[in-house]
């Protein structure tokens, strides 16, 4: 089959969760790409008790109940402080959660897409595309595809969405350097999370008896320590208080992820496609909502995908909103929750996310004496903002002037780095 309704882009929770969802409706001839094949260990490695009902409604909870046997019966956390705080799963509602083979998590949903009718293409990528007004046209290398509309669902690093107009905006620029070690005895089946000065720590162990070890920084403090240099990174995880003792101390491999938050923006409305999971709303793992979220996105992608097939073609926007809005309200608990770490509020990770704007709007502000940078906007945006304040300027001015030109920076991420980088002005001083 070369011929589909609906191409699917990305076969993990997201892509999977719209392909079987699209199959409820047996007419849809879908197609789900995936580049890979399942069998290579991925992070992501923990379920929230919460996801059951997904599960349920996509019709996996029996073949995940039979694979995942792992539970997880809570969390700890040293935030704030040196103490080990928890949260025990099984006091919720929905009882425990699970510490998950993401791999084989992944294999059971696309294979049960596959069950229903799915065409699955794994070891596959998609080359080249393009949207001849009736459909689209895509090049996997040996084969070319076509279908009526497309989902994206290939992660934070797609470029479907970005090649069609559209742009994602960067809230940070988080990182992961995970590894895989063996597991001390006895470690507690609970998740763990332990700040440090340059970023935190994330470990949770795994079905096979491992341990997956995660520290987190952004990409310029991993750059500046070396922190993904093992030798650099096993004395940063030996310094810890409380994630060292879970795992047994041994040379490893090491494996770069990026972890940023973002939000897919802009893109042409009229062409037949859109995105879901990381493609279009990426969140802090932090937050433990990854793969609910992707899941629940999918699902309502594929909503969007049949109502434009079948229907008035009124969803998108709904959709898009509904995006927006829980994307803006995720964002505004996790600085909270990031503020709530103030042991070192001079720390460019820490100060880079506890860091409030002070001044208003019309502040006349001009350039800070020496200014050369600013950890809150790349170096590209401080140079333009540098060059705009050699005079005096309203703030608003300057911060309207930098996103129109750097429009995948979001507003407070702008707005910090004027303050940073510029003085308040002296009255009578001249406005440009």
């Amino acid at each position: 089959m070369t011929d589909f309704d609906v191409a699917i882009i990305g076969g993990g929770p997201a892509g999977a969760a719209a392909a079987l969802t699209l199959r409820k409706r047996k007419d849809i001839r879908v197609a789900l790409i995936e580049r890979g094949d399942y069998s290579t260990p991925k992070v992501g490695e923990s379920l929230s008790p919460g996801t059951r009902s997904l599960l349920q409604y996509l019709g996996l909870w029996d073949r995940f109940e039979a694979e995942q046997t792992l539970s997880l019966l809570g969390s700890e956390a040293a935030w704030g402080s040196d103490t080990l705080g928890t949260m025990d799963f099984i006091l919720t509602l929905h009882g425990a959660g699970w510490a998950l083979d993401r791999a084989r998590f992944e294999r059971m949903m696309a294979n049960a897409a596959e069950d229903l009718g799915t065409v699955l293409m794994t070891n596959t990528n998609v080359a080249k595309c393009r949207y001849d007004g009736a459909c689209w046209r895509l090049d996997l290398g040996k084969d070319e595809l076509t279908a009526r509309y497309v989902i994206d669902a290939a992660g934070r690093g797609s470029f479907f969405s970005t090649r069609q107009g559209g742009y994602r905006q960067r809230n940070d620029m988080l990182t992961a350097i995970t590894a895989r070690l063996p597991a001390a005895a006895n470690v507690a089946q609970v998740t763990r999370v332990e700040a440090f000065k340059d970023g935190w720590w994330y470990a949770a162990p795994l079905p096979s008896g491992e341990v997956i070890v995660c520290l987190f920084s952004d990409a310029a403090r991993i750059h500046r320590l070396r922190l993904s240099a093992p030798d650099i990174w096993a004395h940063h995880l030996a310094e810890t208080r409380h994630i060292s003792p879970l795992v047994a101390p041994e040379p490893c491999a090491l494996e770069t992820l990026p972890a940023f938050s973002s939000l897919l923006q802009g893109g042409d409305p009229n062409r037949p496609m859109i995105a879901a999971g990381d493609a279009i709303a990426a969140r802090d793992p932090l937050s433990s909502s990854g793969i609910p979220n992707a899941m629940g996105s999918g699902i309502q992608a594929a909503r969007v995908a049949a109502d434009w097939l079948f229907g008035a073609g009124t969803l998108r926007s709904a959709y898009l909103d509904s995006i927006a809005r829980d994307h803006s309200a995720y964002l505004k608990t996790h600085w909270k929750t990031y503020r709530t770490e103030a042991r070192w509020p001079d720390a460019p990770f820490w100060r880079f996310r506890s860091a409030q704007v002070t001044r208003r709007p019309n502040t006349m502000v001009h350039l800070k004496r020496g200014a050369e940078g600013t950890i809150f906007v790349p170096g590209r945006a401080a140079q333009w903002i540098i060059e705009a304040a050699q005079k005096s300027v309203r703030q608003i001015d300057l911060v309207t002037g930098a996103r129109d030109a750097f429009p995948d920076l979001p507003d407070e991420r702008l707005i910090l780095a004027v303050e940073d980088l510029t003085d308040m002005a002296e009255a009578g001083e001249v406005v440009l």
